[in-house]
């Protein structure tokens, strides 16, 4: 089949349209696009606001994966600057997050183990931070409910049919509280996409949004923001290596003034 025009660019894939009705993702290295296959396949299975998953394909010597073809925008361009806008879809994305942690699954928790394998791996963290965060994590719960790890409002798409999210490549099953962790911290960060919409520049507004996104998971399940902070190490060193440049160095610093309180 001929491929169609370019609708999308990420840090792991281009993707475009596939015939009538469906998209193509190719990825920039193999490893990423039967690892994403994977998990689409798994997910495809349970009842998840998700993209029909229709296999792995091999074109023009790339890897790649077709999906049924959602139309809309991302709730990041779908989102207005005003609280009202604000709030509407920070507790919709709450609500999504809790629907996919609430899914019954049979995988083997795995999340603390990517994590470990991330921080040892890392050439950014001294040997005796290694072992200090390896140490936390141990401590931590480890949890048996889906989570998507790359979870925010660009990877959920505003369809006529309602919010569908997309790109399950990090899928790891532990604690729901190092997601949302992952999640807080993703939104809070100085790192921002190309042309980046207004809301997301204004820190007020971003900090806003936040709130609202976890006030309304804690009522949602009733617990309390306590276990943000003892996510918040292991969470920000698994992070560095996905960093570069400035944005790495954010992460960085903030680990430290952790490590060092």
């Amino acid at each position: 089949m001929k491929i169609g025009e370019l609708i999308g660019i990420g840090n792991t894939a281009k993707v475009y349209r596939w015939g009538k009705t469906e998209v193509i993702k190719l990825f920039y290295d193999q490893s990423s696009a039967v690892n994403e296959g994977n998990n689409a396949e798994l997910i495809n299975n349970l009842k998840l606001r998700t993209p029909k998953y229709s296999g792995l394909v091999e074109h023009e010597g790339k890897m790649g994966i077709v999906y049924e073809r959602i139309d809309g925008p991302t709730m990041l361009w779908h989102i207005e600057p005003s609280e009202r806008s604000l709030s509407y879809n920070a507790k919709i994305m709450a609500n999504l997050q809790c629907e996919i942690h609430n899914v019954e699954n049979k995988i083997l928790p795995n999340l603390k183990s990517e994590i470990t394998n991330k921080v040892n791996n890392s050439h950014e963290i001294s040997n005796d931070e290694k072992q200090i965060i390896i140490d936390m994590l141990k401590s931590l719960p480890d949890g048996n409910s889906l989570c998507h790890y790359d979870f925010h409002p660009d990877n959920i798409i505003i369809s006529p049919n309602g919010p569908i999210i997309i790109d399950w490549l990090n899928l790891l099953v532990g604690s729901h509280e190092a997601d949302i962790t992952r999640t807080s911290m993703m939104i809070q960060s100085h790192s921002l996409p190309p042309n980046a919409p207004n809301w997301l520049i204004h820190r007020d507004l971003r900090e806003f949004f936040n709130k609202e996104y976890l006030t309304e998971y804690m009522k949602l399940t009733d617990t309390n923001e306590g276990f943000l902070e003892r996510w918040m190490i292991p969470t920000l060193a698994a992070r560095i290596d996905e960093m570069q440049g400035e944005y790495r160095q954010e992460i960085k610093d903030k680990l430290h003034i952790r490590l060092r309180k």
